[in-house]
């Protein structure tokens, strides 16, 4: 190992230290924020919306029939499902602003939205 670290130059020292850095930040990016609200679509029509902070639970309908949507302690997830092989039921919680399940047999998207952005009357700032 001490001869392999013997032969690092300079500039290898630097691309290492970037390739961390880089690293680094893309995990902090990665983490996402914490969302606000559940929404529910079909054929990309919102046929429900909840807080996630709020606790219910709610039957969606579908072509082949209904799916079982429960919101409780700051997640969504989908406990029960009419498709043949629940797929949607294994892809487990959701919680952060622009994750996503989906139930494609029933045409379902269920995504989480963070709260919004402050609103601003202006489109560009420079310092």
């Amino acid at each position: 190992m001490n001869h392999v670290l013997g032969r690092l130059t300079a500039g290898d020292c630097c691309i290492i230290a970037i390739l961390l850095v880089a690293a680094v930040a893309a995990w902090l990016l990665a983490r996402g924020s914490k969302g606000a609200t559940v929404i529910a679509e079909q054929e990309e029509r919102v046929i429900f919306t909840a807080p996630l902070h709020s606790r219910c639970r709610v039957l969606l309908p579908g072509p082949e029939g209904a799916t079982e949507l429960q919101v409780a302690e700051g997640q969504a997830w989908i406990s029960q499902s009419s498709c043949p092989q629940h797929l949607c039921q294994h892809q487990g919680a959701i919680a952060k602003n622009g994750e996503a399940l989906v139930c494609l047999p029933n045409r379902l998207l269920i995504r989480i939205v963070g709260p919004p952005s402050p609103v601003t009357d202006y489109d560009f700032l420079s310092r």
